[in-house]
């Protein structure tokens, strides 16, 4: 029988290549089919390789289910996987119902429920911050006289959606009367550091592979709604990115990572604590497998669906060598607005530039950046260090908004 891996397809297609342009569906081992929807169906299917369109409705979990179970009795699916944060449970639940191998519903749920991760990992001395579900409110009020700051977010959410930072009663009544459904939301102790993200690659549970960089911090991921550039870029301190790695290490082999990828997010204190904040059994978005490719030579998502797909012994990480370092920045706008004047993306054709992305144009009616990575346009670039990279971002920057007219809406 043929191995036949099923992707959970929703979102950007161009996630589907490498730094170079190239399709990751592109001689792959196996057959693929994607799951996906009538916005990214048509690019899905123009990616170069041989793979199967099935169109589906992702708010419809149960048809999705149907339909794999359908497909699989004609062409048997071998393996299941998606880069979507929010199908994981979903493609975790097709594995069960096929019987098929890979990351159980209950793992999944274990790097979906932030509750329930940091319970885990609070179990093996891994520091996560103090949290309790906000529906018991006398449980946050005590969190909140503790440690005088709580953030207050979705416990299942993504994109830095509905974060919100509380730091007085009055504060908090006044979430509580906006009537949203607490059991959803979790309270928990506001960590003052500097915000990074660890991502791994595992092959039977041992790290092949792991990539730190920094959230530069006032253009991280949440602070979006103020329409300032999304920043990152690669760590490159060998003591800190050990440091990193070992954090990483402890917490894939607390949530039961077999094979697949991780996106982990964790604070440094200015005292030099590590501390948890959420991890993803899926690759980083917004450009971070873009350049987490072009710094250390292999892409995540190829990766996964390697791993997934049970071709583990085929994934080769390059040698790593220090080289400078790659970073990324998404542009942002906090404004619903109309593009009067928008920069081509031949306006940046530097070679140090290796991913150039412009959302918009003239006439292109965008809304207002509404999760972290909703972005007017992308770069990813490469460097010699640190102040070298602040220079070339702000310039970049420069030029971006200087060729950018908008009209509020």
């Amino acid at each position: 029988m043929n191995q036949h891996l099923l992707i959970l397809a929703r979102g950007d297609a161009r996630t589907y290549r490498g730094v170079d342009g190239r399709s990751l569906l592109d001689g792959l081992p196996f057959d693929v089919t994607l799951f996906a929807d009538r916005g990214n169906g048509p690019d899905l299917r123009a990616l170069e390789g041989e793979h199967e369109i099935e169109v589906v409705r992702w708010s419809d979990e149960p048809s999705i289910v149907k339909r794999a179970v359908e497909l699989h009795t004609g062409v048997p699916f071998t393996a299941v996987t998606t880069f979507d944060e929010q199908l994981v449970g979903l493609a975790a639940q097709i594995r069960a119902e096929l019987g098929l191998p890979g990351m159980a519903p209950d793992v999944a749920e274990l790097f979906r429920n932030k509750i329930r991760m940091k319970a885990v990992l609070d179990q093996v001395q891994v520091r996560t911050p103090q949290a309790c579900h906000v529906s018991d409110r006398a449980a946050v009020e005590t969190l909140l006289a503790r440690h005088g700051k709580l953030v207050v977010k979705p416990i299942n959410g993504l994109g830095a959606r509905d974060v919100v930072f509380i730091a007085s009663l009055d504060e908090l009544n006044a979430w509580y009367e906006q009537g949203k459904n607490t059991a959803e939301f979790e309270a928990e102790e506001f960590i003052d550091g500097v915000l990074y993200h660890v991502n791994a690659v595992v092959r039977d549970g041992v790290p092949l592979l792991t990539a730190s960089a920094i959230y530069v911090p006032g253009m991280g991921n949440i602070d979006f709604s103020a329409g300032t550039p999304f920043v990152s870029a690669m760590v490159t301190d060998p003591v800190l990115k050990a440091r990193l790695q070992a954090f990483s290490d402890r917490v894939i082999a607390a949530l039961g990572m077999r094979d697949g990828v991780t996106h982990l997010e964790c604070f440094v204190t200015p005292a030099g604590e590590i501390v948890f904040c959420e991890v993803g059994a899926r690759p980083g978005g917004g450009g971070i497998v873009w350049m987490i490719e072009q710094h250390c030579g292999i892409n995540y998502n190829y990766a996964l669906m390697m791993l997934e797909a049970g071709h583990g012994a085929q994934v080769r990480i390059p040698p790593q060598r220090q080289h400078g370092l790659v970073g990324l920045m998404g542009l942002r706008s906090a404004e619903s607005a109309f593009i009067q004047r928008a920069a081509e993306q031949s306006d940046f054709s530097e070679d140090w530039i290796h991913v150039r992305q412009i959302d918009i144009g003239q006439g292109v009616f965008k809304p207002a950046a509404a999760h972290c990575t909703d972005f007017l346009g992308l770069f990813v670039f490469s460097c010699n260090d640190m102040d070298h990279f602040e220079q070339r971002r702000r310039k970049l920057c420069e030029r971006f908004y200087d060729a950018l007219e908008m009209q509020a809406a």
